[in-house]
């Protein structure tokens, strides 16, 4: 299952592994020679082209946060903070920032993720590194369950941009 997949022979009747170029095969080498380096050349620009998509833009910083009061959980009072999106793209979270009132207690749900938290004596929680990819229609939510006070939630990452025009 998690082996390789071979290509075709090459000529000395060995496997290549499918991440390894196949060898360039040019049968009338000697009347012209440039052949070779052109087939070069264009297999250079394929491989180069998926390198493009690999490579990580930092380019477009995600800096998404919201303030609130809020009061402890309860039917008549505000709990909780939503986040907008940033960016049309999806997005990687790379930390969270919660502030709020020392021995807070509530749920971050990021995505499809849910964490519990307890606010430090600081008055600062800081959930990092970590990487989250999630997409503009994702919940970026902070909900309080103990602790009335100023509540802030902040997410810090980069636009994901890979494979998509600027």
């Amino acid at each position: 299952m998690f082996g390789h997949t071979p290509r075709a022979k090459n000529p000395f009747e060995q496997e290549i592994h499918i991440r390894h170029l196949a060898p360039i095969d040019v049968k009338d080498i000697e009347t012209a020679p440039m052949k070779y380096v052109a087939l070069a050349l264009v297999q250079l620009r394929e491989e180069l082209k998926s390198l493009a998509i690999m490579i990580m833009d930092k380019s477009r910083p995600v800096d998404e946060y919201q303030t609130q009061s809020l009061v402890e959980f309860n039917i008549t009072g505000t709990s909780v903070i939503n986040v907008p999106a940033q960016y049309e793209s999806s997005e990687i979270i790379e930390s969270i920032v919660v502030t709020g009132p020392p021995s807070g207690t509530g749920e971050i749900l990021i995505g499809d993720r849910v964490w519990n938290y307890v606010i430090p004596t600081t008055g600062i929680l800081v959930i990092a590194p970590i990487r989250l990819s999630i997409s503009r229609s994702d919940y970026r939510q902070l909900t309080v369950l103990t602790g009335t006070g100023q509540y802030t939630l902040e997410l810090m990452g980069y636009a994901d941009t890979r494979g998509n025009t600027p």
